[in-house]
C-alpha cells in the first residue's frame, strides 16, 4: 500500500502547489493583491527504532501542504494620475465598512461617493481617525473619511 500512498502524498501536495500557482497569475494585475507561497512537510509515519544516541529513526510517508502564506513585501508604488488613490508602504490595512462588516485591504483604488466620501469602488466606506484643524485625534473612534473640496473652485457666471 505504501508503494501508492507516497506517491499519490506527491501528487496531492503538487496539486495544492499548481491551484496557488494559478491563483496567483489570475490576480497578476489585480491591485493590491499579496501573492502566495506554499510550504511543504514531510509525511513520517512509521517508527524503524532508535539510532545509537537515541534518536528516533523514522521511514518517510510522503509529503503534504503545510501552509500557505501571503508575501506581504512592498509591490511596485506608481502614479495613477488619480488624486483619491493611495499606496500602503510596510505592514498595514486600509480599514473599510459597508454592509455592516468592517473589512481590511490592502487595495488604495478609491474614488469620493456623492457625499464626499472616500469610497472603494464596492461602496465601502474608507475609515480613519477625524482631523481638526489638521491635527488627527486617535483618541477619537474611527468613522468615515470625508474629502473636502480642495483644489476644486465652485464654478461662477461671468459678466461677459
Amino acid at each position: 500500500m505504501a508503494a501508492f500512498s507516497i506517491p499519490l502524498s506527491g501528487l496531492a501536495a503538487t496539486a495544492s502547489s499548481l491551484g496557488v500557482i494559478a491563483n496567483n497569475l489570475a490576480n497578476l494585475n489585480t491591485v493590491g493583491y499579496k501573492d502566495e507561497t506554499v510550504g511543504f512537510g514531510s509525511i513520517f509515519n512509521q517508527m524503524q527504532g532508535t539510532s545509537g544516541n537515541g534518536d528516533p529513526i523514522q521511514i518517510g510517508g510522503g509529503v503534504q501542504t503545510e501552509s500557505t502564506t501571503a508575501n506581504f513585501s512592498d509591490g511596485n508604488v506608481a502614479s495613477t494620475g488619480v488624486s483619491s488613490n493611495m499606496a500602503l508602504q510596510g505592514k498595514g490595512f486600509f480599514v473599510v465598512q459597508g454592509n455592516g462588516q468592517t473589512l481590511y485591504t490592502r487595495s488604495g483604488n478609491f474614488t469620493v461617493n456623492p457625499q464626499g466620501q472616500l469610497c472603494t469602488p464596492g461602496g465601502q466606506l474608507v475609515q480613519g481617525y477625524p482631523a481638526v484643524n489638521g491635527v488627527v485625534s486617535t483618541a477619537s473612534p474611527i468613522g468615515p473619511l470625508t474629502v473636502g473640496p480642495a483644489g476644486s473652485i465652485p464654478a461662477a457666471a461671468t459678466s461677459s
